[in-house]
């Protein structure tokens, strides 16, 4: 299991925020609850993590659709804020692909304009 749970720590909403936001720009609430469902079954968050995020994306609003099989880099870029609310450390092989995460978290307006 990469993330047990969100917890309380202010950062760690924040970032969990973005990615959330970030994942509303491709489905709807529904198909944010599959993508969880399906990030739960094969291992990347518990059960206490989905209803913690589900929780968490409630205030944010969609302009995704219903679908939730999404592109690789999506799924890649969920599984890079994962580790980071998870506090796990990024390897070096990937630090171009953790530094647009990176940029996601710390500027989400400006990853946006890309």
């Amino acid at each position: 299991m990469i993330l047990e749970m969100v917890g309380d720590d202010p950062k760690k909403h924040i970032i969990a925020m973005r990615w959330l936001g970030y994942m509303l720009q491709f489905v709807d609430h529904q198909g944010l609850a599959k993508i969880l469902d399906y990030y739960e079954r094969i291992g990347w968050i518990s059960s206490e993590a989905k209803n913690e995020l589900k929780e968490i994306a409630e205030g944010l609003k969609p302009t995704g659709k219903g679908e939730w099989k999404l592109p690789f880099r999506v799924h890649l870029t969920s599984l890079l804020f994962i580790t980071k609310i998870a506090d796990i450390p990024i390897e070096k092989e990937i630090a171009g692909i953790e530094t647009y995460v990176e940029e996601w978290i710390n500027h989400p307006e400006e990853a946006l304009s890309i």
